[in-house]
């Protein structure tokens, strides 16, 4: 009975992040952003990505509104509180899934050398609301209905950026994630090992180039942590292109 219910639950499992690890966008200014990726665990390819898919604007200096989707949607918002530090809230609806999600979040930056070497960083808490969810052995059996509710997770992540030149720019990053609480369905409760929500480690390198306004980057990343699902290594690329207004 509880695989069952940890199966049901992983399927309408969403982690939500912050835009980035970097400040508001400026007053009146504007992004649009697409990202894919595919890759493999082991020797099993992991298939596509849902991508992602957002645009954020900035209506008044300081305070930036952004819309974003991969397997829920979401809403945002973000506030520049000093020139270094910013806060925020990430909000997604039950669509398609069956809860709702609060993600407060924290975003630290500073350039390590002026305009050449740039650190990000961001921290976030993620809190779900109770779902309902029906299961039946056969389409002829019948159905029954039970509440879960997933677990308090949280995710933090730093990125150093390299900055060659106005065109060119490699980066570094290394996220982290884990589950702080279990998650409980038809009154079980769930062990986080077994949903894939113990604690996750993922390294990235990426490349960007910047063609005035648009920018265009492809990257490659490894996943570790057999507790979050990783029993043997992830490994990921994938490709990403915005562009400003």
């Amino acid at each position: 009975m509880k695989k069952v219910l940890i199966t049901a639950l992983l399927c309408s499992v969403s982690v939500f992040a912050a835009w980035d690890k970097f400040p508001v966008i400026e007053k009146g200014k504007g992004e649009a952003k697409f990202s894919w990726s595919t890759g493999s665990q082991g020797s099993q390819p992991t298939g596509e990505s849902d991508g992602f898919y957002g645009i954020r604007y900035a209506p008044i200096a300081d305070l930036e509104f952004a819309a974003f989707a991969n397997d829920n949607y979401t809403l945002g918002a973000r506030y520049q509180i000093l020139s270094v530090l910013s806060a925020g809230v990430d909000v997604s609806f039950p669509l398609p899934g069956a809860f709702w999600s609060f993600t407060p979040n924290l975003q630290f930056s500073m350039d390590l050398i002026e305009k050449t070497l740039v650190l990000g960083s961001n921290f976030e808490v993620t809190f779900n609301t109770e779902a309902e969810y029906s299961y039946s052995e056969t389409a002829e059996t019948l159905a029954f209905k039970y509440k879960a509710t997933q677990g308090i997770d949280a995710a933090a992540g730093i990125e150093l950026d390299l900055v060659l030149n106005e065109k060119n720019t490699i980066w570094v990053s290394c996220d982290v994630e884990k589950g702080l609480t279990k998650s409980e369905a038809a009154g079980e409760e769930l062990s986080r090992s077994a949903e894939g929500r113990g604690l996750g480690i993922y390294p990235a390198l990426g490349y960007l180039i910047t063609l005035g306004n648009l920018d265009l980057g492809t990257w490659v990343g490894l996943g570790f942590g057999k507790d979050a699902g990783n029993e043997e290594l992830l490994t990921t690329v994938g490709i990403d292109a915005s562009i400003k207004f």
